[in-house]
């Protein structure tokens, strides 16, 4: 569908792998709307109803993502593995709520908020944090932020690809279909970082650098 950089590049190229002083430069920004052109496989299979409705889910889904990620990412005494990981998640699920708006839009669909509340109601049981699971994480600081973080993304990680399953055996259009194909591979791999680090001493976790 596209060239993007892994999680795992990310962190590479970020020198993750160094000590707690080493300096993690920033993903580049999503692009604004205007700059995004619609996929090409929007000409192509008109999506069905399940199509339609799983780019809708998604953004909601994608903008709570991007919304923790900016909760941690404002902490202080955050590892910098973890910033990195918050910092990927923050800028690639932005971009792909820009892609998914500018897709339906090409289809002439209205664009979503991701702050829709019908758009998440469709996606509540599918990873979706709960207000007082956001006010919790909103209220922890640093180290307990970064534990409470990588427990909640992952399960929310876990919807995504729930989700992204589901849409492969009903959805016809080519874009949704290779959308949900990287969902899976993407957050999958995600999962498997962000569990790891999760497994990984506290006093390791722990040590490093600010959100």
């Amino acid at each position: 569908m596209r060239a993007t950089l892994s999680l795992s590049a990310c962190l590479l190229l970020a020198g993750c792998g160094a000590g707690a002083g080493a300096a993690v430069p920033p993903p580049p920004p999503p692009p604004s709307p205007s700059t995004v052109a619609p996929a090409p496989e929007a000409s192509s299979t008109p999506p069905n109803g399940q199509d339609l409705l799983f780019a809708a889910m998604m953004i909601a889904h994608h903008g709570q993502a991007v919304r923790m990620s900016q909760t941690l990412l404002g902490k202080t005494g955050v590892p910098e593995r973890v910033v990195a990981v918050a910092d990927y998640i923050r800028a690639d699920q932005g971009r792909e709520i820009t892609e998914m708006n500018a897709w339906r839009v090409a289809w002439g669909s209205p664009a979503v908020s991701p702050d829709d509340p019908a758009a998440a109601r469709h996606g509540a049981g599918h990873g979706m944090m709960t207000e007082e699971q956001l006010a919790a994480l909103a209220a922890a600081d640093g180290p307990a932020a970064t534990r409470l973080y990588l427990e909640q993304m992952i399960e929310h990680h876990k919807g995504a690809i729930l989700m992204a399953k589901t849409v492969l055996k009903v959805g016809r259009n080519a874009y949704v279909r290779n959308l949900a194909k990287h969902i899976v591979n993407e957050q999958g791999a995600e999962n498997d970082v962000m569990t790891k680090l999760l497994a990984a001493p506290a006093a390791s976790r722990d040590a490093g650098g600010a959100g």
